[in-house]
């Protein structure tokens, strides 16, 4: 049971430092270079609905999806913003 706590604390301690230098690693190449990304490129997956399905192949077009962002039915198959949405937010 020992080694087990020991294992678990190793493995939190690599996750935790790892996570501080992510975050640090992305500001020191932003000043770096200068760049700042405009644009989000997303493909869809099971965290991205992007919607881009014609109107007659999908019922994603048509009441409840959508009633909540933007306020109609937008061709995506969910109710609301999902987290690349909020990702372009925060980038403006």
């Amino acid at each position: 049971m020992d080694s087990l706590i020991k294992v678990f604390f190793c493995l939190s301690v690599f996750l935790l430092l790892g996570e501080i230098n992510g975050v640090e690693g992305s500001d020191k190449n932003q000043r770096m270079y200068g760049f700042r990304p405009t644009k989000l490129f997303v493909f869809g997956d099971s965290y991205a609905d992007t919607g881009n399905i014609k109107k007659s192949l999908s019922s994603s077009w048509r009441f409840p999806y959508g009633i909540t962002f933007p306020g109609k039915p937008a061709g995506r198959f969910s109710d609301g913003r999902v987290s690349t949405d909020f990702l372009g937010i925060s980038s403006l």
